[in-house]
């Protein structure tokens, strides 16, 4: 597109509203094509901003929003659940409770700043050790049966049962 003015090439494009006549006349919307130069005489460019790079952009947002440990937590993958520390960024919920462990260091500065604290000071778990017991359970049975020890995890098995029985 051409300046309207000089016909050079325009790189300022404004669209606004027009008046013609006095103030009882109707205002209708107006389109300018201009060169800088012709831009800066009408107006309309007092200043031009230097354009800011890409990468530099792209790099402070990731610093204001994610903070300065994303690279080395980045690159992190739980073994357990496959989730990546940028998916819990995104997501916001961890996949296991090894994702504790295994993105200690960007979780506590979130902790601090949400709950003021880093560690569980409040009520029990609810689940308690029975909770735990099964967990542990479940993980030998599953273990037990990969390596195709089909006793142990028979064994395994009616533990979970009986703990079952007794719940």
């Amino acid at each position: 597109m051409t300046c309207q003015r000089c016909e050079a090439e325009a790189t300022v494009h404004w669209t606004g509203a027009e008046s013609s006549g006095g103030a009882a006349a109707s205002a209708s919307r107006g389109e300018l094509h201009l060169c800088e130069a012709c831009a800066r005489s009408a107006g309309l460019l007092t200043t031009l901003a230097a354009p800011l790079p890409v990468d530099a952009a792209i790099e402070k947002l990731i610093k204001t929003h994610v903070g300065e440990l994303t690279g080395a937590l980045a690159r992190l993958i739980c073994p357990d659940c496959g989730l990546k520390y940028m998916e819990y960024r995104a997501d916001g919920r961890l996949g296991c409770a090894r994702d504790y462990e295994l993105f200690a260091r960007g979780l506590e500065p979130q902790l601090r700043r949400m709950h003021g604290a880093s560690r569980h000071v409040g009520k029990i778990s609810r689940w308690g050790r029975a909770a735990d017991e099964r967990l542990r359970l479940r993980a030998l049975l599953r273990q037990a049966a990969a390596r195709e020890d089909y006793e142990a995890a028979a064994a395994f098995r009616d533990q979970l049962r009986s703990q079952d029985a007794h719940a």
